[in-house]
C-alpha cells in the first residue's frame, strides 16, 4: 500500500511535476489588450500557454510577454520551453514531441483590430475623410489669403492705392473667416453628412427603377473614385462659405473703408485685363506656398481657378454682405474724391460744380451711398451721378429749353414741327438768334457739347478687344495660362495673324476705340465735336432716344417760368417709358456711359433723389409756417 502510494507519488510528483510548481502554483497575467492583471490557476490554462483574460475576454498567447514578474516563468514553470525573441511562430508539442496546431479562438479573430471593410484603411490612405477635409481646408484658405495680398500689392503699386488698404483688408479678411465658420470643429462632419442625405433624397425620388445593390468597396477603382468624389464636395463647400471672388470684394471693401476713390467698375475691369491679379492668380499660388503634392491632394488650377468674373453690380452687393456679416459699420461713399473724378474725366468745371453738389450731398444724405447686401438695389456710384446731374441741371438750368435743338446749325424737319434757327417764333425768349444770348445760356452751350464730346471718348471696351494681337496675348497670359503652343501651332498663330493684318490694312471701315477717329459702316469719317456729332439732326437724337427706352419731347415753345422742370415715366404697351428733352437726355446719357449703366436706370435714380428734395423742402416749409404762426 505505501508502496504503491510512494510509486505513485514519485510517478506524478517526482518525475513528472505539475507545471504550477506542486499543483498548488499561481501565474499572474497582464493581458495585452486592456492591460488588465489576472491570477490564474492550473485549471484556467486552456491550452499549454493560451489565456483568456476575464475583462475584455482576449485570449493572450505568449505567456512570457505577459508575465508582470519574468522571474515568475523561472519559478512556476520551470520545465515550459519558452520560444526565443526570434521565433516568429510559437511551436506547440505534444507529449510525444510531435508539432500540433494551435488551438482555435473565438470566431477566428486576429489579433490586430481591422476595419469593417476589408482594405478600405489602405485605400485612403491610411487618413479618415475629416482628415483629408482638413488638409484641404487648410491649403484653399491660404491660397485666396495669397492671392488677396497679390491683389492688393498690385492697387498699391500699380494702380496708386493707399497703403492703408492692406491693414484694413487683413482685418476684414480674417474676421470673414471667422464669420463663415470653416473652421469649425464639425465642418468635414457635417459635410459628407449633408451630401450623404442629398443622396438618399435623390434615390428616394427615384424609386421606380431602383437601381442593383452593389458593394462599392470590392473594386480598388470604386475606392478612389469614392476618394475623389470627397475632394471636390469639400472643395465645393470651401467655394459656396468662402468664393474666390470674394478676395475682390474683400480689396473693394478695404477701399471704400480708407476712402479711396476706388470703384467696383475699376475692381472688374482691372480683373478682367489681368492688371489685377484675380484670372490667373493661382498659376503663383505654388511659389508662394510650396507644391501641396503632400498636403493636398488638388492641385492650384482646380482649387483658385475662377469660372468666372462677377461683375461690378454683384461685386458691390458682395462687399456689402460681407461688411453685415462681420457686423461692420461702414460710412457712406466718398462723394467729394468720387465726384471730382468724374467731373474730371468728363471735363466740366469742378471749381463751379463740385460744391453746389456738395451742398446738396450733405443736405439729402440719401440711403443710397451707403453699401447695401441687396444685389436689386441701384449701386452708389449711380447715386453720386444723379447728385451730379441735379447740380447741373439747377446751374445751367437745363430744362427743356430747346439748347441742342437750336445749336443745330441746319434745319431739320422732325415729322410735323419743322425747327430751324431762323424761325424766331419756335425758340423759347431767352434763345433769339441775334446774338444775344447771355454767357450762361453760352455756358449751357458749352457744357453740351463738352457732354457729347466726352461722351464719343468714354471707352468702355478692354484693352484686349482692341485687335487681334492684343486678344491673343490677353488669352495666353490671362485666359489659358501655362499652356504651352507646339510649334506647329506657333506657325499657324502666326499665319492666322499675318491674313488678318493684311484684311485690316486693305479693309479701311473698322473701327476702333479712339474716340476721334471713328469710322461708321458706310466708312464715313464721324467727327468727334458735338454740332456735327450727328448727321441726321434731331432724327438721329429721337432714334437713339427711343433706342434706349425713351420718348423724345418737343422744345418748350412758351415756358410759364424757368423753374425746375420734373419728368414723369407714362405707361405705354404695359411698360414705363421715359420722357424728356433732348437737352435732359444728352446730360444724363453721358454720365450713364461713365458710370457703365442704362440710361434709364440713371434717369429714375434722379427722379428718387428729386422726390427727396422735394420731400424735404415740403417739411422745411410746414416748419417754417409753424414757427412764423405759432398760434396755429
Amino acid at each position: 500500500m505505501d508502496d504503491d502510494s510512494g510509486a505513485s507519488s514519485d510517478h506524478y510528483g517526482g518525475a513528472s511535476p505539475d507545471h504550477y510548481g506542486g499543483g498548488g502554483g499561481s501565474i499572474t497575467i497582464v493581458c495585452k489588450m486592456c492591460k488588465d492583471k489576472g491570477v490564474f490557476s492550473p485549471d484556467d490554462d486552456e491550452d499549454d500557454g493560451y489565456f483568456t483574460c476575464r475583462e475584455c475576454n482576449y485570449v493572450n498567447t505568449s505567456t512570457q510577454a505577459l508575465v508582470s514578474d519574468p522571474g515568475d516563468i523561472q519559478r512556476n514553470r520551470p520545465f515550459i520551453r519558452v520560444p526565443s525573441q526570434s521565433t516568429k511562430t510559437p511551436k506547440l508539442l505534444n507529449a510525444d514531441n510531435t508539432q500540433r496546431a494551435p488551438a482555435a479562438r473565438a470566431f477566428d479573430e486576429p489579433d490586430e483590430p481591422r476595419d469593417f471593410v476589408p482594405g478600405a484603411a489602405d485605400a485612403w490612405g491610411g487618413e479618415p475623410e475629416e482628415q483629408l477635409g482638413i488638409r484641404i481646408r487648410q491649403r484653399y484658405v491660404q491660397g485666396l489669403q495669397a492671392i488677396l495680398q497679390q491683389q492688393l500689392q498690385a492697387l498699391v503699386e500699380r494702380h496708386r492705392a493707399g497703403a492703408l488698404i492692406c491693414g484694413v483688408a487683413g482685418t476684414i479678411w480674417l474676421r470673414w473667416v471667422a464669420a463663415s465658420k470653416v473652421f469649425g470643429e464639425m465642418w468635414a462632419r457635417k459635410v459628407m453628412t449633408e451630401d450623404e442625405a442629398a443622396r438618399g433624397l435623390k434615390r428616394s425620388s427615384n424609386q421606380r427603377n431602383p437601381p442593383e445593390v452593389k458593394c462599392e468597396w470590392a473594386d480598388e477603382a470604386l475606392i478612389r473614385k469614392h476618394r475623389r468624389r470627397a475632394e471636390f464636395i469639400f472643395l465645393r463647400s470651401l467655394r459656396t462659405m468662402l468664393p474666390v471672388y470674394s478676395t475682390l470684394s474683400v480689396c473693394f471693401l478695404a477701399c471704400h473703408v480708407a476712402r479711396e476713390a476706388i470703384l467696383p467698375t475699376d475692381i472688374y475691369r482691372w480683373a478682367m485685363e489681368g492688371k489685377l491679379p484675380y484670372v490667373a492668380a493661382f498659376t503663383q499660388v505654388d511659389k508662394l506656398l510650396g507644391t501641396p503634392v503632400k498636403h493636398c491632394p488638388l492641385n492650384a488650377r482646380q482649387l483658385f481657378r475662377p469660372v468666372r468674373v462677377i461683375g461690378a453690380w454683384q461685386l458691390e452687393a458682395t462687399a456689402g454682405s460681407i461688411a453685415r456679416r462681420i457686423g461692420l459699420r461702414l460710412p457712406s461713399v466718398n462723394f467729394y474724391a468720387i465726384a471730382q473724378r468724374y467731373l474730371s474725366e468728363l471735363s466740366l468745371p469742378i471749381e463751379r460744380i463740385l460744391p453746389h453738389a456738395c451742398r446738396i450731398y450733405e443736405w439729402a444724405m440719401p440711403a443710397e451711398l451707403w453699401l447695401s447686401s441687396n444685389p436689386a438695389r441701384v449701386p452708389t456710384r449711380v447715386c453720386v451721378m444723379a447728385i451730379l446731374i441735379l447740380a447741373l441741371r439747377v446751374q445751367y438750368n437745363i430744362n427743356g429749353q430747346g439748347i441742342w435743338e437750336v445749336s443745330i446749325p441746319d434745319s431739320v424737319t422732325l415729322g410735323r414741327h419743322d425747327i430751324s434757327a431762323s424761325n424766331d417764333t419756335n425758340l423759347p425768349p431767352p434763345m433769339k438768334s441775334d446774338g444775344s444770348s447771355t454767357s450762361e445760356e453760352f455756358g449751357t452751350r458749352e457744357l453740351l457739347c463738352a457732354l457729347a464730346d466726352a461722351y464719343d471718348k468714354i471707352d468702355v471696351a478692354h484693352d484686349y478687344s482692341k485687335d487681334l494681337h492684343s486678344y491673343l496675348k490677353y488669352c495666353k497670359d490671362v485666359v489659358f495660362p501655362g499652356i504651352a503652343c507646339s510649334v506647329t501651332e506657333k506657325y499657324v498663330i502666326e499665319d492666322f495673324q499675318e491674313i488678318y493684318k493684311e484684311r485690316q490694312d486693305k479693309n479701311p471701315k473698322v473701327h476702333t476705340t479712339n474716340g476721334v477717329n471713328k469710322r461708321d459702316r458706310d466708312g464715313t469719317s464721324v467727327s468727334a465735336r458735338c454740332l456735327p456729332a450727328s448727321s441726321s439732326g434731331i432724327r438721329s437724337i429721337k432714334s437713339e432716344m427711343e433706342g434706349h427706352g425713351f420718348c423724345y419731347m418737343p422744345p418748350r415753345k412758351r415756358p410759364r417760368s424757368d423753374g425746375y422742370l420734373h419728368y414723369r415715366r407714362k405707361t405705354t404697351a404695359g411698360s414705363l417709358t421715359c420722357i424728356g428733352h433732348a437737352d435732359y437726355y444728352m446730360l444724363i446719357r453721358s454720365f450713364a456711359k461713365l458710370a457703365e449703366v442704362d440710361v434709364r436706370i440713371m434717369h429714375a435714380s434722379v427722379l428718387k433723389l428729386e422726390r427727396r428734395l422735394a420731400w424735404i423742402e415740403e417739411r422745411i416749409d410746414v416748419s417754417l409756417d409753424a414757427l412764423g404762426n405759432p398760434a396755429s
